[in-house]
């Protein structure tokens, strides 16, 4: 096996075992449990009664055959996002020596993208963002693959894909729509015959999946997002770099974020004009243009609001892949390498293997809700807490009742709080008898009950 594909071997393979590994370990998120508790774990008849954002509905209809298979642990909860990892990771080095050839340029930006904290994360989490990524992935491989001679099979093919990946993320939409356009720009004549056909079988795919529930949702469903593209951009680097706010100044880091990333995007955006020479590499680089352009323009005369923390994600890739396409010209690559050895730089010093960054609160949920085993009576908690408290109340059989709604009451027997929320149970006399050393969620015991 000649040496760069025995380093992105080793690489995938490495990268897929530790996102099985957090599978395993780590405890379930209240992302993750909303979507198990209100979707995943009901009948089918009752699956689409009414339509929620957190409801990444092929995801979800995956995750539901993962659990009725193997049961309701968490790795099997997040199968498909688990697998679906490993199609990411192996797409992208296919993509990437395509367009750089077997390189250490290749394997530069495979690495950059790889080992963003954020994106690990959904790589392994039980939602629908990696799902979603890899299916847009295949769609692109499909067409880079079949080159300016693709015919209607390859059109329809991608267009399945594509359909899919808006089936387990509603978020795709604008990178899917940029990913045709591009293809359409690239095959010139036949452009627009080869971008309606793909948009024909990604409604055909996706309108069957997405009609049972979305025929319930309203404006109000969509209620996640950014009102600025400051604030998206603060998100991103804030969840990205968590782990080490500690011993960086995260203001000085957001501050400088604000002024280079701008610079970075719009120079990728210029540049991409000089790419007209290189069709392959403008079909890889095109996509990121139009997907924050139709972005923009969803948000100004629609009202929808601009990515927010993962859901920024897809625009990530897209501008690492446009940055790649910049690096197939000499001139340009070294100044790339540069930024991507910055960037994975940033990205390990911010790792993070026992916990999701987005939710810090339920890193040690599992463990912390074993401690109400011992005895009866409700269970109260900060309501972030709630749902990961409920499922693991569930799958543990504790035996305490349902978790209580109104978060909390003078009949708690129990009460786990997030930092910031302890002064209720210790004004009311409860013990704290248990504590999260990462988390920093205590839990406390009525002695009255």
């Amino acid at each position: 096996m000649p040496p760069i594909r025995l380093l992105f071997a080793l690489l995938i393979t490495a990268v897929s075992v530790l996102n099985v590994t957090r599978s395993v370990r780590q405890s379930l998120t209240i992302d993750e449990a909303m979507t198990f508790l209100s979707f995943s774990s009901k009948p089918l008849g009752e699956m689409f009664v009414y339509y929620d954002a957190n409801n990444h509905v092929l995801f979800t209809l995956l995750s539901r055959a993962s659990f009725l298979a193997l049961g309701d642990a968490e790795w099997a909860i997040r199968l498909p996002a688990v697998v679906a990892g490993v199609a990411f990771l192996v797409l992208l080095a296919r993509v990437l020596v395509r367009l750089l050839g077997e390189s250490g340029t290749a394997v530069a930006a495979w690495v950059a993208v790889g080992s963003n904290p954020l994106l690990l994360d959904h790589l392994v989490a039980g939602r629908g963002y990696g799902l979603a990524l890899a299916l847009w992935m295949g769609a692109l491989w499909v067409l880079l693959d079949g080159g300016e001679a693709g015919g209607g099979g390859r059109w329809a093919g991608a267009g399945v894909l594509l359909g899919l990946a808006l089936a387990a993320n509603l978020n795709l939409l604008f990178a899917g729509v940029g990913l045709g356009v591009a293809y359409g720009v690239w095959r010139g004549r036949a452009g627009g015959k080869a971008a309606m056909g793909m948009a024909a079988s990604a409604l055909l795919t996706a309108g069957p999946i997405l009609y049972p529930a979305l025929r319930h949702a309203t404006r109000d469903n969509f209620y996640y997002g950014a009102e600025r593209w400051a604030q998206t951009l603060d998100q991103f680097v804030w969840q990205t770099l968590m782990p080490v706010h500690g011993e960086w100044d995260l203001v000085a880091a957001l501050i400088w974020a604000n002024r280079v990333a701008p610079w970075v995007v719009g120079l990728t955006a210029l540049g991409i004009a000089g790419l007209w020479r290189r069709r392959e590499a403008l079909f890889v680089a095109l996509p990121m243009v139009l997907a924050f352009g139709l972005t923009e323009a969803a948000h100004r005369w629609a009202g929808v609001r601009y990515p927010l923390g993962r859901t920024a994600l897809p625009l990530f890739v897209l501008t690492l892949l446009a940055m790649a396409a910049l690096a197939t010209v000499p001139r340009v690559r070294y100044g790339v390498v540069v930024m991507w050895l910055v960037l994975t730089g940033s990205h390990l010093a911010a790792a993070r293997w026992s916990y999701f960054g987005e939710w810090p609160g339920d890193g040690e949920s599992r463990e912390l809700a074993r401690v109400a085993a011992g005895q009866e009576g409700p269970m109260c908690a900060t309501w972030t807490l709630l749902p990961a408290l409920e499922y693991y109340r569930l799958r543990y059989r504790l035996p305490a009742p349902e978790m209580v709604p109104n978060e909390r009451g003078p009949g708690c027997a129990w009460f786990f709080a997030a930092p910031g929320d302890r002064q209720w149970p210790e004004e009311n006399g409860f013990v704290e008898v248990a504590a999260g050393a990462q988390s920093k969620v205590k839990v406390y015991r009525n002695p009255g009950l």
